[in-house]
């Protein structure tokens, strides 16, 4: 799929075409050398076709890229304080995923002038189509249905089992961004009043209700029959869901957390699902992560899956194609998209 066909095949990808910097990374002048994994051959050919003057040198690990580091001007995917030390030629490093909290703990690369780049909006479509299958799995019954399958028994009516919809409920979203505006534009579709709140985001988009500053977030959670968090972790973020914010919740409300494990405290949100506090909780991330096999959310009422929300053939080519637009534009010196705020972490 050429760039052009991409950039116009989704929601997602037309938002993602917007989001540019404010200013390119210097170009330095001779043909620059970017670092990348081993690709497959096809996706190598494809990224040459837009990277003239560039050369691209494939790394199979660490320790490879680090070796290469000294006179490169980019790296794709390996980002370490070893390689941002070595690769002192740097001008821009790429991120494969969206989240970038473990890359703020490298001085070199926070307090220096290498732009630093993500995947933010690549893996949003399916992270929310996941976000609202919990929701569908938790008001519709599912899980009990597929486990008592084997029984072959049609019972229309199931002891303990609560049937409910959408319609009418009231969703609360912790950060609008990529993934945010997609569990939104989804559950608005559900026939869901969605409130939401971001420090960027200042238009309010006509799938939600209400676009609040982050101050409004305790406001807000009292009038929320669900709660997505999809918001980055950073120090604001960081166990920004905990006791209080569950007894400020309705009773009975459902969490959905499709962001970072550690912005839930998970002694809180166990305590709150064994009081009721908190009917159910959907977690594609947890804190600790990978969850031990004792530990006690295992047993609670809560559908837990190891952070796969990000994983399908449409993120895959997303982020490819991302990666490939922004290699075009870093060849011709042009701004780069999704780059990064260092200073505050997203």
């Amino acid at each position: 799929m050429n760039r052009r066909h991409f950039l116009g095949a989704s929601t997602a990808a037309a938002v993602l075409a917007s989001a540019t910097a404010t200013a390119a990374p210097a170009r330095p002048s001779g043909r620059l050398k970017v670092i990348v994994p081993v690709l497959e051959p096809a996706a190598l050919a494809d990224l040459k076709d837009v990277a003239a003057g560039l050369d691209l040198v494939e790394c199979r690990s660490q320790a490879e890229a680090i070796e290469q580091a000294p006179g490169a001007a980019a790296s794709y995917g390996f980002i370490t304080r070893e390689l941002i030390r070595a690769g002192t030629s740097l001008k821009w490093v790429q991120q494969t995923s969206a989240g970038v909290e473990h890359l703020m703990e490298i001085p070199e690369l926070v307090q220096g002038d290498i732009v630093l780049t993500n995947m933010q909006r690549a893996y949003a479509p399916e992270i929310a189509d996941q976000a609202l299958g919990y929701l569908l799995a938790f008001t519709r019954g599912l899980a009990h249905f597929i486990l008592t399958q084997s029984s072959h028994q049609w019972r229309s009516r199931q002891p303990g089992v609560v049937l409910d919809e959408l319609m009418g409920k009231t969703l609360l979203v912790i950060g609008l961004g990529g993934i945010g505006t997609e569990i939104a534009r989804r559950a608005q579709a559900f026939g869901m009043r969605v409130l939401a709140t971001d420090p960027k985001v200042l238009e309010r988009p006509l799938y939600v209700e209400e676009l609040h500053r982050p101050d409004a977030f305790h406001q807000l959670l009292p009038r929320a029959d669900v709660v997505a968090s999809a918001v980055p972790l950073t120090k604001q973020s960081l166990r920004m869901i905990g006791a209080r914010e569950f007894a400020l919740m309705k009773r009975g409300v459902v969490l959905i957390n499709v962001s970072r494990g550690k912005v839930v405290d998970t002694e809180a949100l166990v305590a709150a699902l064994d009081s009721g506090q908190v009917a159910a909780a959907g977690l594609d991330v947890t804190d600790p992560e990978p969850l031990p096999k004792d530990h006690p959310l295992w047993s609670r009422h809560a559908i837990i899956t190891p952070h796969s929300a990000g994983q399908s053939p449409g993120g895959e080519r997303r982020r490819h194609e991302l990666f490939r637009e922004n290699l075009r534009r870093f060849a011709a010196g042009e701004m780069l998209l999704n780059v990064v705020d260092k200073k505050v972490g997203y």
